[in-house]
């Protein structure tokens, strides 16, 4: 059976936890209803929303599945103090394809500094966030 997005992304999740590569958080978005609720009890698990308001919550569009950071050691000439480097990663199945928005995303995060781009293994990400 192929593997899903999700499930590749809770692999990468473990394996760079594992090996402390780098800390990743899961980005998450969503979308749900607001305003005044009343229990419908005649109906059961029943509610209705008076004056509804969608609301969006989340990231901009085109920011990646996975972020995080990863502990870079300073060289001498910067005092030897260690610093967090914006990590990402964008979760794609075999034969996934990343869309124009988080191109540019990946794009405009590593233009700031930033290590990361497109994983569809653990393996792959492992090797991502390597790089310096």
């Amino acid at each position: 059976m192929k593997k899903s997005e999700h499930d590749i992304q809770n692999e990468i999740r473990v394996a760079i936890g594992a090996k402390q590569t780098a800390t990743l958080f899961r980005a998450n978005v969503g979308e749900a209803w607001t305003g005044i609720c009343r229990r419908m009890n005649w109906i059961p698990d029943r509610v209705v929303i008076d004056g509804a308001r969608r609301f969006q919550s989340g990231l901009p569009v085109g920011f990646p599945d996975l972020f995080g950071f990863r502990t870079i050691e300073v060289t001498p000439e910067m005092i030897g103090k260690k610093i967090a480097v914006f990590v990402f990663l964008e979760v794609k199945k075999p034969g996934g394809r990343t869309s124009k928005a988080q191109k540019e995303m990946h794009a405009f995060l590593q233009s700031a500094g930033a290590i990361g781009g497109v994983a569809r293994s653990a393996e792959e990400a492992a090797a991502l966030l390597q790089r310096l």
